[in-house]
């Protein structure tokens, strides 16, 4: 139902969310979006562009698999200020539209501080990556090991307080996965949002949502 009134142009999930702060700012600044295809909510969005938002000075916000871009594009949103750094390898030829869709929309609504880079989050990390991370948003491959290494992989550069958000929560390889890097990981985590759906595409945490916040 969810997605049948999208594409009629009726956005339920932003109807029916009500946010907690700032309300009429962050539906004004995620409202050029909406019509974003997307696997994701408004809530979810308004999530990550506060959190983007409260980052510290010097902190950065990263978006692993970023796809038609609404979670990387939504960190943006009203932070010209904030360093925000999206990560895709585009790995088939069915993304090929998808990634020259997302690059219309990056170059339209990108600032001086926000940057994509097309290769392997692995690599990227490996190799590019500098700076502290103040939110990271995993959208990666969600196989259990990927799930794991996606969040292992970026740990390093995790800032003291950052925020890590993961979806797809609904599946047990994504959820599991993301305890057991908590479980594993010397640094202590704290749940911060716990949401799993009824099902998939639903309007409020689509396919299921967890943030999480690296303590020490």
């Amino acid at each position: 139902m969810a997605l049948c009134l999208r594409q009629a142009g009726i956005h339920l999930e932003v109807l029916n969310t009500r946010l907690p702060c700032d309300e009429k700012h962050i539906r004004s600044t995620l409202a050029p979006l909406y019509r974003v295809p997307r696997m994701s909510t408004f809530a979810i969005g308004a999530i990550i562009q506060r959190g983007v938002a409260q980052m510290e000075q010097g902190q950065v916000f990263v978006n692993v698999g970023v796809w038609n871009g609404f979670t990387f594009l939504s960190g943006m949103a009203g932070n010209a200020d904030k360093t925000c750094i999206g990560v895709d390898l585009y790995g088939t030829s069915t993304s090929a539209n998808a990634r020259r869709s997302f690059l219309t929309r990056f170059e339209k609504h990108r600032g001086s501080n926000h940057v994509f880079h097309q290769m392997d989050y692995k690599e990227y990390f490996k190799s590019v990556h500098t700076g502290p991370i103040g939110f990271y948003v995993y959208d990666g491959p969600h196989s259990y090991g990927d799930q794991i290494d996606g969040l292992k992989v970026a740990e390093r550069f995790l800032a003291k307080g950052a925020t890590i958000l993961v979806d797809d929560t609904n599946t047990d390889r994504a959820y599991d996965g993301t305890m057991d890097f908590v479980k594993q990981s010397r640094h202590e985590y704290r749940v911060l949002l716990d949401q799993r759906t009824a099902r998939g595409g639903h309007p409020t945490y689509w396919n299921g949502v967890l943030v999480i916040q690296k303590m020490v």
